[in-house]
């Protein structure tokens, strides 16, 4: 009874092993696949403290994720760029964007880097987390590279109170270069986290 007592005790530890095993590839492979999954750099923890002069002696500056930007040195803009502790998911970057003066132009938060080639009749999945208790208007889309940098596409993102998610579907009617941008036009606060790109089926 004791050596078919052990060999059941055996049988089991190994099954429960194996299942233990199966689960932790499983994980670590879902963790490589969102590690990767985004077509642009990871709106993550690491970043970087920038200023920077603006149009007509206005000035921008804060705190971003490394190799996202902002891109209105162009507009008379002030606003300040502030990370977050109150992250909506683990690894996951946020930033709180107050534009205290639009006095001409807008503000423009993107990034230069990954990938800016979209491929016609193929889905693009821009999203992320947005919050806004002022409800301050922000706009994300897909803006051509040469003039009049017009954008293929765009949603006005419903921000509340609470973080909430957002998904922007950009579907190009043409081989076209790209840039992912999110906008603001006017005075007001907005928190963005988490932001990726993935090409679905």
């Amino acid at each position: 009874m004791k050596i078919f007592g052990s060999a059941v005790f055996g049988s089991r530890s190994i099954s429960l092993f194996l299942a233990a095993a199966v689960l932790v590839i499983a994980q670590e492979m879902s963790v490589r696949a969102d590690s990767i999954e985004s077509l642009l750099p990871p709106f993550a923890g690491k970043g970087y403290q920038f200023t920077k002069a603006s149009k007509d002696d206005h000035h921008i500056d804060g705190w971003l994720p490394v190799k996202w930007c902002d891109n209105s040195k162009w507009a008379a803009v002030n606003a300040t760029y502030t990370k977050l502790e109150d992250s909506p998911a683990p690894g996951a970057a946020a930033v709180r964007i107050k534009i205290e003066k639009v006095d001409d132009g807008q503000l423009q938060l993107t990034t230069f880097d990954g990938n800016s080639e979209y491929k016609k009749g193929t889905k693009y999945v821009v999203s992320g987390w947005a919050r806004s208790e002022q409800f301050t208007p922000v706009m994300v889309g897909a803006r051509e590279e040469d003039e009049p940098h017009d954008f293929y596409d765009h949603l006005d993102i419903p921000a509340g109170a609470n973080w909430k998610r957002f998904e922007f579907v950009f579907t190009p009617e043409m081989d076209c270069i790209a840039w992912i941008m999110f906008v603001m036009k006017e005075p007001g606060t907005v928190d963005l986290a988490g932001i990726s790109v993935v090409e679905k089926p």
